[in-house]
C-alpha cells in the first residue's frame, strides 16, 4: 500500500471514531462538571451547619471539632474522625456510594451532635496515635501528656517568650 492509501484509510477511521471519541468526552465533562457541583452544594450545606469557631477551623486547617452531650471532644477530618483524649481512638463511618466528603463530614457531625452512642456503634474503630501532643489539645514540656493534670492542658510557648 502506499502513504496515500494509509492516508485515506487513517482519514476514513478518523472521520468514523470521532463521533465516538467525542461522545466519550462529553460524557466524561458532563460528569466531571457534577461531581464539581455536588461538591461545591455540600461544602455550603457543611458551612451553614457549622458555628463560627468550627468555621475558622475548617477555613484554616481543614477539620473542625465537635462537644457532644457527654462532654466528650471529637476532631472530624476529612475521612474520619478521632477523639481527642489521651488515648484517642479514630473512627470511619464509610457512605455506601460515593459521595462528596464534605456530605461525610456532615453527617458524622450531625451523627455526633444528636446520638454519640449510635455513632460509636455503628463506626469502624481503630488505634490513633498522635504524633504531636498539641494534635491532642495537650501539651506537657516533660515526658507523655496525660489530660488529667491542668498542666497537661496549657498552651505551648510561643516565640515571643
Amino acid at each position: 500500500m502506499t502513504a496515500a492509501t494509509w492516508w485515506l484509510a487513517g482519514l476514513a477511521a478518523a472521520v468514523v471514531l470521532m463521533p465516538c471519541l467525542v461522545l466519550q468526552l462529553r460524557r466524561c465533562w458532563a460528569a466531571l462538571v457534577g461531581r464539581r457541583q455536588a461538591r461545591r452544594r455540600a461544602e455550603a450545606l457543611l458551612w451553614a451547619w457549622l458555628s463560627p469557631a468550627q468555621r475558622r477551623q475548617y477555613r484554616k486547617r481543614g477539620w473542625f471539632e465537635v462537644t457532644t452531650a457527654s462532654g466528650r471532644r471529637y476532631r472530624i477530618l476529612r475521612g474520619g474522625v478521632v477523639r481527642l483524649d489521651p488515648h484517642g481512638s479514630a473512627y470511619c463511618i464509610e457512605a455506601t456510594s460515593q459521595v462528596p466528603v464534605a456530605d461525610e463530614m456532615l453527617a458524622n457531625k450531625l451523627l455526633l451532635d444528636t446520638n454519640e452512642r449510635r455513632f460509636l456503634a455503628t463506626a469502624h474503630r481503630f488505634p490513633y496515635r498522635s504524633v504531636l501532643p498539641s494534635d491532642l489539645g495537650l501539651w506537657t514540656s516533660f515526658g507523655r501528656a496525660t489530660g488529667d493534670r491542668p498542666d497537661d492542658r496549657r498552651q505551648p510557648p510561643s516565640r515571643n517568650d
